[in-house]
């Protein structure tokens, strides 16, 4: 949500990688080859957090590290191997140690679609994870439903969204559309895991089927997010028809480990019109109603026409912590120039991790991007984001390290305790809002 047109476009034609391995002297170039590259990379420094970032992100390609100790590599694999065949991720591994003739074919048998030695330059992984996103691309798009959930797929939206778009221009025809997310689907997932949360989306889709009109068409467009294609249909009339949805739902109870629950939707509703070029801007203004929506703690459905835009915006709050007073001035200077048209950026800065925890800087309702130099004195970076995790929820916070080039342990601490990524000193302020942005629209849904 939070990039502009041409990020997102950009973006979507190279993908999001996640690196799981303990040496981040070993991964740290693999990391910065494929970043020069354009691709966004997810690092996570064991199996566990692997497995979490795996499956809450849509990843485009795996890469793991052929010796993991918190649980075996092939541990991993029979774990994962048919969640990726699902969702047509392939997943590399990574010998660092070059040992390929006794355990190429065994991991090769566990699912793995191959195994490399990463060499200077990462030339040959850059080869193989391009083919592999093209192969998996064409696969994708020769599919047209999402393989999960039963419902249509990204491919079939663009499609039928484009014949919408010509009954527009030729006849005056309007359409809407509808983003709908299941209610606290976040929270599903850390009190009944991912594989009972699929199945509460797999529910979901089956009772949009049974609800919906003939002429509407229902999309999964990535995790737990959703499309309903409203034809000849005004905003107005979609968002009656939500509401009515989510009432429908609400009569349905369901129980997990002794636990009742209802599937409650939020959802952002936004009308075609002409001044629109592209099926995305009317997608995105269907997300920004969403976001809306979702501020509330009751499951609320939101036009985007009907939207005091200036009022209601959801405010990105970037924090800047580091004793450092060029690197915060130079931060903050290129924060300040974030600009977009569906958020309010502000931008804060401190000096101590001690000053900043203190202060009355969370917001529920906004959302969080923390950059934390490690070392600062009174209290340095590790120990402000080992309070954070601990105190505050995740889903609205980003935090990015900021440290030094001799630092790995540190950086290992810091991702096994929830950092989102890590930044090495020196850097390129140009190049870490170009990273946060990426990685927000990724994480910010």
């Amino acid at each position: 949500m939070f990039t502009n047109n041409s990020t997102i476009n950009s973006h979507n034609k190279l993908g999001l990688l996640l690196l799981i391995a303990e040496d981040l002297v070993e991964v740290s170039s693999i990391k910065n080859d494929l970043e020069k590259e354009g691709y966004t990379i997810l690092v996570a420094p064991n199996v566990e957090k692997g497995i979490d970032l795996f499956n809450t992100n849509e990843i485009d390609v795996c890469c793991i590290s052929a010796n993991m100790s918190d649980s075996s590599t092939l541990s991993f694999l029979d774990k994962m191997k048919q969640t990726a065949q699902i969702r047509f991720i392939p997943i590399i591994v990574l010998n660092f140690n070059n040992e390929f003739s006794s355990i190429k074919t065994e991991f090769i048998r566990h699912g793995a679609a191959d195994m490399i030695h990463p060499k200077k330059g990462n030339h040959l992984l850059l080869a193989i994870v391009s083919n592999f996103l093209s192969h998996r691309n064409f696969i994708k798009h020769l599919q047209s439903i999402d393989p999960l959930t039963g419902a249509l797929n990204y491919a079939s939206f663009e499609k039928k969204a484009l014949d919408l778009i010509d009954n527009f221009n030729n006849e005056g025809t309007t359409f809407s559309i509808s983003i709908i997310e299941v209610h606290h689907i976040q929270q599903m997932n850390k009190d009944f895991g991912f594989s009972y949360t699929n199945e509460i989306l797999c529910t979901f889709s089956e009772l949009m089927h049974t609800n919906i009109q003939s002429k509407e068409s229902f999309y999964r467009l990535h995790g737990g997010t959703f499309a309903l294609l409203h034809p000849t249909t005004k905003e107005k009339e979609a968002l009656e028809k939500l509401d009515k949805l989510n009432k429908t739902f609400v009569s349905n109870t369901y129980y997990k480990d002794g636990q009742s629950f209802h599937i409650q939707i939020v959802s952002g509703v936004a009308e075609w019109n002409s001044s629109y070029n592209h099926i995305q801007q009317l997608v995105v203004n269907g997300k920004q109603a969403l976001s809306v929506a979702k501020q509330s703690t009751e499951p609320t459905c939101i036009s985007y026409n009907n939207m005091n835009l200036e009022s209601i915006m959801p405010i990105v709050r970037v924090i800047i912590v580091d004793d450092n007073k060029l690197s915060r001035t130079m931060l903050e200077k290129q924060f300040l120039s974030w600009k977009s048209p569906r958020f309010h950026i502000e931008v804060s800065v401190y000096d101590n991790g001690y000053e900043f925890i203190h202060s009355d800087w969370y917001h529920p309702t906004d959302y969080h991007i923390l950059l934390l130099d490690v070392v600062m004195p009174k209290m340095d970076g590790l120990e402000v984001l080992n309070h954070i995790r601990d105190e505050y929820p995740n889903d609205r916070i980003i935090i990015s390290m900021l440290t030094s080039r001799n630092s790995n342990q540190d950086i290992l601490h810091a991702l096994k305790r929830g950092a989102d990524d890590y930044l090495v000193k020196p850097f390129h302020p140009q190049e870490v809002l170009a990273r946060i942005q990426r990685l927000a629209s990724r994480l910010f849904v």
